[in-house]
């Protein structure tokens, strides 16, 4: 096994890391940690992200003569399908729920995430329409608060912090995908190049031959060719699977973290916090809570270890009665007890309890078939970088394939050149987001925590380098530059040629 794929290794989550899974936001916190590192005329902007907007149809364009099956519709495959049926390519794009369009109301696990700098960039490289359609649906926040006590928090950001940057913007995936949906079929409907299936999801694969079974119901369908399989569909990727099948090179490791996920929503924030910011909030016995504010009310993460204590009573998962889930919630977390009633503790335990995963794969692509966002590089939403990295792929494709099919290079070698430049920036992002892992040994470890306390400390005050969360939201430095500046705290990075020929060899 080669150096790229074998020197991570992640050890037990402790309690420690629970709360600062909390302080993360638990994928989210990270798009309102810490000052602006730069003011937003200054900060680096990689080649992957064009500062020359594109949008519309491609009439006026020079045509990508690609057809592409997109397996979910959630923003990193929207995003995709505006980018190619911008440059000229045909696009079948499958989803497995229902159209987000059909059904305002929100349900079950749905929950908000924030976009940063990165995921606005990578939208706004489809037009700066498409972003103002989306804007209307989210809450703008620069606020962020950590809980200490019921009494006792902190300021990790304010508005004064900002120094100029867009503020990060809270939305419902489903909302960010209803804006993306309108624009979508607006700009390309009449233009023959655009299918939409919802309810119908991808069965199955074949990356050497670009063909493909779709399954909606009990009923098959067979469909033709086409020249890419773009997996954006999450986690359990089936495109990551017929990879898997086709390729015996093809490595992917999928580990879920410990504890546990319910979503609550309210119709307003609690009135003991502040209602423009966003809070984690540390519960009693190993639990937290990430709640922020929404264009539609509030919304709060759940978070939970399955391990009982006789003393503090059953674990949130095991309640099934809503006057006991709400007498319990409140007891764990008294800050937001004024915002929870009968409804939303039967919303609670209506749902049924979710766990964050890890992925990471030693390459994204193999023949037709390429790999973007969680089915690539899924980070268990410790960092809050999960949907803005996926919006960069969706760029960074997008981009590829019109520079390198357009200029007659093969599909699977643009294909390549992207999981080639993809690959490291996914396990960059996955060492940042986790921290040092066994391999690091404990002195770095014990030195990178340390050194991140006290650097998000002076950074308050307006000395030393600004922390770790910032850099990632305030910047578009990629995330492989980043990593390779802490070799100190995780140990080497691996060189891009390690990358390549690691590559190289599994998909040979």
């Amino acid at each position: 096994m080669s150096a790229p794929w074998r020197r991570w290794r992640r050890r037990p989550w402790s309690t420690a890391d629970a709360i600062l899974c909390c302080a993360l936001g638990l994928g989210l916190a990270a798009a309102f940690v810490g000052p602006a590192a730069k003011d937003a005329a200054t900060l680096h902007r990689p080649s992957s992200l064009p500062s020359r907007a594109r949008g519309g149809d491609s009439d006026s364009q020079s045509s990508l003569a690609l057809s592409v099956l997109i397996a979910g519709a959630g923003p990193s495959g929207l995003l995709l399908a505006h980018r190619l049926l911008s440059a000229g390519a045909s696009v079948h794009l499958v989803e497995g729920r229902r159209d987000p369009r059909t059904d305002k109301s929100l349900e079950g696990r749905a929950y908000a995430l924030g976009l940063g700098i990165r995921g606005r960039t990578a939208i706004r490289t489809a037009g700066e329409k498409l972003w103002a359609s989306i804007k209307p649906s989210g809450f703008a926040s620069e606020r962020f608060k950590l809980h200490f006590s019921p009494t006792f928090a902190i300021d990790l950001r304010t508005p004064e912090d900002n120094n100029g940057l867009e503020p990060s913007l809270l939305i419902y995936q489903s909302d960010l995908c209803s804006a993306m949906l309108d624009e979508l079929e607006a700009s390309f409907s009449g233009s023959g190049r655009l299918q939409i299936s919802f309810e119908t999801r991808l069965k199955s694969a074949d990356p050497v031959s670009g063909s493909a079974v779709l399954q909606s119901g009990e009923e098959l369908e067979e469909l033709p060719p086409v020249d890419v399989i773009a997996g954006c569909d999450g986690v359990n990727s089936a495109v990551r699977a017929s990879i898997a099948s086709a390729c015996p090179g093809f490595k992917a490791e999928q580990t879920p973290l410990p504890g546990s996920l319910k979503v609550l929503r309210f119709p307003q924030m609690p009135e003991k916090l502040d209602p423009t910011a966003v809070h984690a909030i540390p519960g009693k016995s190993g639990t937290s809570a990430f709640v922020e504010p929404t264009a539609r009310g509030g919304c709060a993460l759940i978070n939970w270890r399955d391990a009982k204590d006789p003393e503090t009573g059953p674990s949130l998962g095991d309640l099934v009665d809503p006057t006991e889930a709400q007498e319990a919630l409140e007891a764990y977390f008294p800050l937001i007890a004024d915002a929870l009633d009968a409804e939303s503790a039967k919303q609670f335990v209506a749902q049924k309890a979710s766990r964050a995963s890890i992925v990471k794969c030693n390459t994204y692509s193999f023949g037709r078939a390429v790999l973007l966002g969680d089915a690539a590089h899924s980070t268990g939403g410790a960092s809050g970088q999960g949907c803005n990295s996926a919006l960069q792929d969706s760029v960074v494709l997008a981009e590829l394939l019109q520079k390198e099919v357009g200029t007659g290079r093969d599909v699977e070698e643009a294909l390549a050149l992207y999981s080639k430049k993809q690959v490291p920036e996914g396990h960059a992002l996955l060492d940042l987001s986790l921290g040092p892992g066994e391999t690091a040994g404990p002195v770095r470890r014990a030195l990178y925590g340390a050194t991140s306390f006290v650097g998000t400390l002076l950074s308050k005050l307006g000395l030393g380098e600004p922390p770790l969360q910032t850099v990632l939201t305030t910047s578009l430095t990629s995330f492989s530059e980043i990593r390779r500046d802490r070799d100190l705290y995780f140990g080497a990075f691996p060189s891009q040629a390690e990358f390549e020929s690691e590559i190289e060899r599994a998909t040979a």
